[in-house]
């Protein structure tokens, strides 16, 4: 999964901090479990779930993290969209024909969509990815469009 050094260190404190949570969740079990039977203990089962939970959360960091590729924060070829560049698109058809807008690439861990920042996996990320200037692509949606790649930063 391709991704920013800062993303790659966003996930590396949130893997820490989950780490954290385990140990403070055995000892949450072992208390709950020194009130008896276990089969009518609520709190028992309630601790049980948020470690399910939190193991879950630590094997998808761990696999993110494992998975990881780092790209540059500055692109060094903005003849295709890819992570971190800014691309300016044109609307070619629906709702919003011929509205030009301009969006930052982000990686899938660290965007802001109401600031311009979208996901390489959002379905217009996806569409974009690896395409030119000039080109017109289609954004798979529920109601799909197309779009024109203006400019590339």
């Amino acid at each position: 999964m391709e991704m920013t050094k800062e993303s790659f260190e966003i996930l590396k404190q949130r893997l820490s901090q989950a780490r954290k949570d385990d140990a403070a969740l055995i000892i949450e079990i072992e208390e709950a479990r020194k009130q008896g039977d276990l089969s009518e203990n609520a709190d028992y089962s309630a601790a049980m779930d948020k470690k399910k939970n939190n193991d879950a959360l630590i094997a998808r960091l761990t696999a993110q993290i494992n998975s990881a590729v780092i790209v540059e924060d500055v692109p060094t070829d903005t003849s295709k969209v890819s992570i971190n560049t800014v691309v300016t698109i044109k609307v070619m058809s629906g709702k919003n024909v011929n509205q030009e807008r301009t969006y930052k690439i982000g990686d899938s861990i660290n965007t802001d969509p109401d600031n311009g920042i979208i996901s390489e996996q959002s379905p217009l990320g996806k569409a974009m990815k690896g395409h030119g200037i000039g080109d017109v692509v289609l954004v798979e949606t529920k109601i799909p469009y197309s779009i024109k790649i203006i400019s590339i930063k």
